[in-house]
């Protein structure tokens, strides 16, 4: 992340803020994404707090822009009441009148389905409650905030994910290949996705948080990657394993048009990226299982002696 902080211009000098610039404002600062966007952020410019602390008076005290990690558990499903339960919506409403940037990271479901790269302007049209849900949110802060805001429409945003609590798409992936040695997937490995390392998302985010560009923003790698070239690729690290397909079907095919994201941060991720961030996934896990191999080794051992 350090030497992709320093291809978008984010260093440590030109991130200090200028006599009277306010902070940059975390919420949520646990969340798998956050954690990576905390370690390029300068420490002297940024203040992250958890969910719980969105009614906080003090809250927005010196704060000049906002990132919201923080999400309801219940988003997507059909009990989430979005007035009551929406991180988004309770910070724009807390914002009110003040003159602070919001960044809104919401997602590429908002888009209705196409088969070509879809483009800021795309027609929205989510197909699950998820999508319904962020467009409503997009929506509604929209409404609050108007041009102090940017809405970040997320591609699939991966990284070493076998974590506590992730259960996203790679997440089970990694954890069915740590138990049975196989990748499993119930769609064809031929359809296209678009996937950004987190280490470069960490990066973006950075930089766009320090003055954000309002409006809509594609935020992905604008590749359209085989499903099955990135399982591939995390096997070749893990050294052995299979990809299993249950099904044949064509399932959520997208790849994001990334055009305004390149005219103003550069091109944000190359295959070959894509490829080094997916084999060291794999040898990442590969050596984490190692070692918890030897360490019960060498608890056995200690028993028997």
């Amino acid at each position: 992340a350090d030497a992709r902080a320093g291809r978008f211009g984010l260093t440590r000098d030109m991130a200090k803020p200028e006599p009277g610039a306010g902070q940059i404002l975390i919420v949520g600062r646990n969340s798998f994404l956050a954690r990576r966007v905390l370690g390029v952020l300068p420490a002297d410019r940024v203040r992250a707090v958890g969910h719980d602390a969105i009614d906080r008076p003090d809250l927005l005290d010196g704060v000049a822009c906002i990132v919201n990690f923080a999400r309801h558990p219940l988003l997507g499903s059909e009990h989430y009441r979005p007035e009551a339960m929406d991180a988004d919506l309770r910070l724009a409403r807390r914002i009110g009148t003040r003159e602070i940037a919001y960044l809104m990271l919401s997602s590429r479901k908002v888009y209705a389905p196409g088969t070509r790269p879809l483009t800021e302007t795309w027609p929205t049209g989510p197909t699950d409650a998820y999508g319904r849900a962020k467009l409503a949110a997009e929506q509604g802060v929209q409404e609050l905030l108007g041009e102090r805001l940017t809405v970040l429409r997320l591609a699939n945003v991966f990284g070493y994910e076998r974590v506590a609590g992730r259960r996203t798409f790679l997440a089970q992936a990694l954890e069915r290949l740590a138990l049975d040695g196989e990748i499993r997937y119930d769609m064809s490995p031929f359809v296209i996705r678009d996937f950004l390392p987190v280490a470069i998302f960490a990066s973006l985010l950075g930089q766009i948080a320090q003055a954000p560009p309002g409006g809509i923003l594609n935020l992905g790698s604008g590749i359209g990657l085989p499903t099955g070239r990135l399982a591939l690729w995390i096997l070749e690290g893990f050294g052995r394993g299979s990809l299993v397909i249950t099904s044949p079907r064509e399932h959520d095919a997208f790849v994001l048009d990334v055009s305004r994201l390149r005219r103003l941060y550069g091109a944000p991720c190359s295959l070959d990226e894509l490829s080094r961030t997916c084999l060291e996934i794999g040898r990442r896990l590969a050596a984490e299982l190692e070692d918890r191999e030897r360490s019960r080794d060498l608890e056995g051992h200690s028993e028997r002696t």
